[in-house]
C-alpha cells in the first residue's frame, strides 16, 4: 500500500502546487507583467482591448486552477480508496491537464505563469506513475 500512499501524497502536492501557480498569477498581475507582455506581443493602443484580453486570460487561468484544485482533492480521496477507477480517472485528468499545459505554451502568457503550471503536471505524472506501478496495484 506504500505506492497508494505515495500517489495520494503526490495528489495533495499537486493541489498545493496548483494553489502556488494561482498565487504566481496573482503576483504577476500585481506587478503588471501580464499587461507588459501583452503590449509587447500585440502592439495596440486600444486600452479597452488590452483590459479585455487580460481579463480573459486571467479568468481562463483561474478557472483552470480552481478546477484543478477540486480535481486534485477528489482524486486524492478516490486514491485513498484505491481501485482501477482511481487509476483511470487520475490518468485521464493528467492527460487533460498536460494538454492544457501544452496549449498554454502556445499562448501569450508571461513565461513565469506558464512555467508555474508545469509543477502541478509533474505531481500528476508522479501520481499516475505510482498508481500504475506493477509491483502493487491499488
Amino acid at each position: 500500500m506504500q505506492t497508494q500512499r505515495n500517489a495520494v501524497r503526490a495528489m495533495y502536492t499537486g493541489a498545493a502546487l496548483t494553489v502556488i501557480a494561482a498565487l504566481v498569477l496573482i503576483a504577476d498581475q500585481a506587478t503588471g507583467d501580464l499587461a507588459r507582455h501583452l503590449k509587447a506581443a500585440y502592439p495596440s493602443n486600444d486600452a479597452q482591448w488590452l483590459d479585455m484580453t487580460m481579463a480573459s486570460i486571467a479568468t481562463y487561468l483561474y478557472v483552470v486552477y480552481g478546477v484543478g484544485v477540486v480535481l486534485w482533492l477528489w482524486l486524492a480521496r478516490a486514491g485513498r480508496k484505491g481501485g482501477r477507477r482511481a487509476r483511470l480517472n487520475a490518468t485521464v485528468v493528467f492527460l487533460v491537464g498536460t494538454a492544457l499545459l501544452a496549449f498554454n505554451f502556445t499562448q501569450p502568457h508571461p513565461m513565469v505563469v506558464t512555467v508555474a503550471g508545469v509543477l502541478p503536471c509533474l505531481a500528476g505524472l508522479a501520481a499516475v506513475a505510482f498508481l500504475w506501478k506493477r509491483s502493487e496495484r491499488v
